[in-house]
């Protein structure tokens, strides 16, 4: 049996936070469970005080909140990291975001997973669901599209801590700090932290069957940020790649796709009258020169502004 400690960071989205906790009540599983919300609000501690509720009324498993006073995710997944691993006995260390629940099998088919294809890290399925009625144009984003594989088994990288489980071992020798947290509001300090792990040897799978919801609210359902996003991730992506290979080998390697990713989101944009084709298509252009900007080292915080509640 293992014993997982699930932690969820959390700020301004106490009806998430809460929706995601429900969802944790709920599983079912053999294993031990206990769970640790860290909330980046010093303000109003909405996470906080949903947590304290839910603890006095008599919630399912383990409960404790965290307040990180200072904002930036990697400092939040930090603070739940330690926190995590210096529970007696922890095996494996989950991570889930506050607009996400989990299905009722979820943890249990990440931790076979680890078991059967002996993987530190696993990560899951997210399946999408929109709180609001969304346009067709926008309904046939990438983005706003399940992130499915389509079979379990070996990955050479999980590239994201919205569904994942690490081995407790494998996460203590990445340091007590495992978290970039120069990424402090750009995002994509998850995805350092896997490459980095992936360099070091450290296995991979993926769990189909372990899957989450994410709630997507109106306010990502827009041409803005589905273009800005795309942006934000090419800047990222090449952050990491440059911190691995230095700014000249990044750029050789992905020259090619900037260099594509400008021509279809140029020419490809114009030669179509589909607005849903024509969104596609300058997303490419978006994240090509997010690309750019991570190489000459500029900075997109995407998450000083909170989507949700």
């Amino acid at each position: 049996m293992a014993k997982v400690i699930i932690c969820i960071p959390t700020c301004h989205r106490p009806q998430g936070l809460l929706r995601t906790l429900s969802s944790i009540a709920a599983l079912e599983t053999r294993h031990q469970l206990e769970v640790l919300v860290a909330d980046n609000d010093a303000t109003r501690m909405e996470g906080m005080g949903a947590v304290e509720r839910l603890a006095t009324h008599g919630y399912r498993w383990p409960i404790e909140a965290l307040l990180v006073t200072e904002r930036g995710i990697p400092l939040v997944r930090n603070a739940l990291a330690a926190a995590a691993l210096a529970r007696p006995g922890v095996t494996h260390v989950a991570m889930l975001d506050d607009d996400e629940a989990a299905s009722p099998g979820w943890i249990d088919a990440m931790v076979d997973a680890a078991d059967r294809w002996d993987a530190d890290v696993v990560g899951g399925a997210v399946l999408r669901e929109m709180d609001s009625h969304v346009a067709p144009w926008a309904a046939r984003h990438p983005l706003l599209q399940a992130k499915r594989r389509g079979r379990s088994g070996p990955v050479a990288l999980v590239d994201s801590t919205a569904n994942v489980l690490i081995a407790a071992p494998a996460l203590r020798a990445m340091g007590d700090r495992p978290f970039d947290e120069r990424m402090a509001l750009t995002g994509g300090s998850d995805k350092q932290l896997f490459t980095r792990m992936a360099r070091e040897g450290f296995r991979f799978a993926w769990a189909e069957e372990a899957l989450v919801t994410e709630l997507i609210p109106a306010s990502r359902v827009t041409a803005r940020w589905l273009l800005m996003r795309g942006y934000r991730l090419g800047m990222t992506d090449m952050i990491v790649e440059r911190f691995h290979k230095g700014r000249l080998r990044a750029l050789a390697g992905e020259a090619p796709r900037i260099l594509a990713g400008f021509l279809v989101g140029t020419l490809g944009a114009v030669a179509t009258f589909d607005r849903g084709k024509r969104l596609v298509r300058l997303g490419k252009l978006y994240r090509a020169a997010g690309k750019i900007a991570g190489l000459a080292g500029i900075h997109y915080e995407e998450y000083r502004k909170v989507h949700g509640a």
